[in-house]
């Protein structure tokens, strides 16, 4: 790629990008933002860092770890994404829930949550309201609030769930 065309894509000046080339100019983290955005990169690729194969978990469809299935207590069918990377903030799976509820007991857990709906319909239910979300639809909220889950209509329902953990 050319400067005028790097210029062109980041809306900074060619003479710019050339002292940054040259070392002759210090980029901000704006600008380097906003080059490696045009490379499809991160800051830390864009310098030349190489991407820590620890930092990457992929889990296949049929290797996800379950952690609770249809026979617990609560009826619920989670499969653990990701669980054997280390130190995540964040910690996703898949859940499918009951069509009915096997108690009133709601859940309830430090940080965020967000609920995307993969197939089917999921009603979640909270103290002083309850949601219903279709597949494509999503629902983020703090998980401090009480909830808990039921799958609606014929089939079970199927979502991504990804929690915040928070220290």
């Amino acid at each position: 790629m050319s400067l005028e065309q790097l210029a062109t894509a980041t809306g900074l000046t060619k003479s710019y990008l050339s002292k940054v080339e040259r070392q002759l100019a210090v980029p901000s983290i704006t600008t380097a933002l906003k080059v490696s955005r045009v490379f499809g990169q991160t800051v830390g690729q864009l310098l030349g860092e190489s991407l820590d194969e620890s930092s990457l978990c992929i889990v296949r469809k049929n290797e996800r770890h379950r952690f609770l299935k249809n026979d617990t207590h609560n009826g619920y069918n989670i499969e653990a994404i990701a669980s054997s990377l280390p130190h995540k903030r964040m910690e996703p799976f898949v859940m499918r829930p009951p069509h009915k509820f096997h108690s009133d007991r709601r859940f309830t857990h430090a940080g965020e949550e967000l609920i995307f709906v993969l197939s089917g319909q999921i009603e979640i239910e909270f103290i002083d309201r309850t949601v219903l979300l279709e597949a494509g639809d999503a629902l983020y909220f703090n998980s401090h609030n009480p909830h808990r889950s039921r799958s609606i209509g014929e089939t079970r329902a199927e979502a991504l769930v990804v929690v915040l953990n928070q220290p």
